[in-house]
């Protein structure tokens, strides 16, 4: 599922959403959310409405980049009763939303209104915060991992060194984004994901050649057959999209390597409209009760047990044992520990990254 292709600029999208964005809703008098498929409990969303006494209109998006290509469409709508009261996003389109104006930060008023704000742990308060200023509220959590079949390959995969074993040659696919690829080779390396000087690192350069040398292809959404046909052995991938994997073929594993990984984050924004037409005051208060509703830690609970992330609370007293035992929603402590929020980069560094990407692709 491409989580971060907006950073480098790849491609256009199509929205699954219908016929426009402002048709999406048509009660301005319910609380209107629009979010990612499967990220909230269906159960969550009916306890919510009798809690709170509040009607309310979900409508969920397939990927991430119909997210961001809905929030641009409601930004310019014309229909402005009709765009939603809070929308979903992923963490990677955080910076190009507020460049565009397309959000407004969550003031003091806001977050008076979101007591759970304060519980959640500091990484994920700096991933929404610019300048003092709070952009979003995440929700939950994931992983970048690798998967691989056990049933082709003749060893454990634990570290991402194991990625250049001659074994993969061919049968490796990788995220077709600059910033995981790379960023994987520098924990190899023993590195840092926000790593700015990359010239500085002499051997980055051979080992991403050698990288591309094992890959089969590239992709950031259409690894998955790939991998359960046997076209590969191991992908790299986000932790969200093996769920069902493994779930229809016992013999992929999903191991974070042990020197950390890359953290994403699914957040809960406030749209802003071109015209700054303020918000429905009610409906604004409804907006900040719902991200609250989502920190609580019964529905925290939900979220990590029912959907395919873990929850940004982490509830783990209302969480059965098969579920805190899962290692891909609660990585062991060395990897989780060694793990990285990727957080921006200067325009410079960017196109450091971008120069060491096509360098690296170039060599195939």
């Amino acid at each position: 599922m491409q989580r971060r292709q907006l950073l480098w600029g790849l491609g256009a999208v199509t929205l699954g959403l219908g016929s426009g964005g402002c048709s999406l809703f048509a009660d301005p008098q319910r609380l209107r959310i629009l979010g990612l498929s499967g990220s909230i409990p269906s159960k969550a969303i009916a306890e919510f409405e009798k809690q709170f006494d509040k009607k309310t209109e979900y409508t969920a998006a397939k990927t991430p980049p119909e997210l961001w290509q809905a929030l641009q469409e409601f930004h310019q709508s014309k229909e402005t009763e009709k765009i939603p009261d809070v929308i979903g996003l992923s963490d990677g389109w955080l910076d190009a939303a507020i460049a565009q104006s397309l959000i407004r930060p969550l003031e003091t008023p806001d977050l008076a209104q979101i007591p759970q704000w304060l519980q959640l742990a500091p990484q994920w308060q700096a991933l929404v915060t610019r300048d003092r200023k709070v952009w979003g509220i995440p929700y939950r959590w994931g992983t970048t991992v690798i998967a691989y079949r056990t049933d082709k390959i003749p060893f454990e995969i634990t570290s991402w060194a194991d990625l250049w074993r001659p074994e993969l040659k061919h049968r490796l696919s990788l995220p077709d984004d600059a910033r995981e690829t790379i960023g994987l080779t520098l924990k190899k390396l023993g590195k840092s994901y926000q790593t700015t000087d990359l010239n500085a690192i002499a051997s980055l350069a051979t080992e991403l050649k050698s990288l591309n040398a094992q890959a089969r292809f590239y992709s950031s959404d259409t690894y998955l057959q790939p991998l359960m046909i046997d076209d590969t052995w191991a992908a790299v991938g986000w932790s969200q999209d093996f769920r069902r994997a493994q779930q229809q073929e016992p013999n992929i594993k999903v191991v974070i390597p042990k020197e950390g990984t890359a953290l994403w984050c699914d957040l809960w924004v406030l749209p802003k409209h071109r015209t700054s037409q303020p918000a429905r005051p009610q409906n604004l208060i409804n907006a900040q009760q719902w991200i609250n509703y989502c920190l609580q830690p019964e529905i925290a609970a939900q979220i990590t047990a029912l959907t395919d992330a873990t929850a940004t609370i982490p509830a783990l007293d209302k969480l059965p044992a098969s579920v805190k035992g899962n290692p891909v929603k609660f990585p062991q402590a060395e990897a989780i520990a060694n793990s990285e929020v990727l957080l921006p980069l200067s325009p410079e560094t960017k196109q450091r990254y971008a120069q060491f990407w096509q360098k690296m692709r170039s060599n195939s």
